[in-house]
């Protein structure tokens, strides 16, 4: 669900799959029954009714594909894999990151073809506090070597991208997220996504590998 795993068992009855209910409340989803209706609620996506609370990150908040560090996502277009955190300061602070990208189509293709970009418009560092991590020169230079680079069907491109913010990035401040977007409508390329928000948003406290 979004690219998280939930406990349950498909049942393909008719032609269709059915996911259990239980599996949507695990995903995040509203579930409720009132007179023989049940209503199923995405809490990133429902505006708000009459008397209710705003929903937890308001009318900007984004629906992407979640994951930890050493997971791998898949939009249908890429899979991507972000491991290996660490801060060094070989060649000025800075806070670095491995990435691993497959092409899932059955064509060339390049980062920028298909609107998976490497750089500050597109991916940000986040601290705890929802602060973005400044890209430097360095930084932008990293991010166009995937953003430039054309994979064949099922090619992979792995290197390593980091963030100097502004020179200021040190051990004792960690950034948590990670935040790629993705907006298909950047580019004139039709392509298979396969989610209504191809976008990645790594939670860099966890750790899968």
């Amino acid at each position: 669900m979004n690219g998280r795993t939930v406990p349950g068992t498909t049942l393909s009855s008719g032609g269709q799959e059915y996911v259990p209910v239980s599996a949507l409340k695990a995903a995040g989803f509203r579930v409720s029954t009132a007179g023989g209706v049940l209503s199923i609620a995405n809490p990133a996506m429902a505006a708000p009714q009459a008397g209710q609370e705003p929903v937890a990150g308001g009318a900007n908040q984004i629906t992407v594909l979640e994951g930890c560090l050493g997971q791998t996502l898949f939009n249908r277009v890429w899979r991507v894999k972000f491991s290996n955190l660490r801060f060094t300061d070989e060649d000025g602070a800075q806070w670095k990151i491995d990435l691993e990208m497959r092409n899932a189509t059955k064509d060339m293709l390049g980062g920028g073809d298909s609107a998976q970009v490497a750089d500050s418009l597109h991916l940000s560092y986040l601290y705890a506090d929802g602060t973005p991590l400044a890209w430097n020169i360095s930084d932008t230079l990293a991010g166009q070597k995937f953003t430039y680079q054309q994979l064949p069907p099922a090619g992979v491109w792995r290197s390593t991208l980091s963030v100097a913010d502004g020179g200021q990035a040190s051990a004792a401040h960690k950034p948590t997220k990670l935040v790629w977007l993705v907006k298909p409508s950047e580019t004139g390329v039709k392509l298979p996504w396969g989610t209504r928000d191809p976008s990645f948003r790594i939670d860099l406290t966890c750790n899968k590998s």
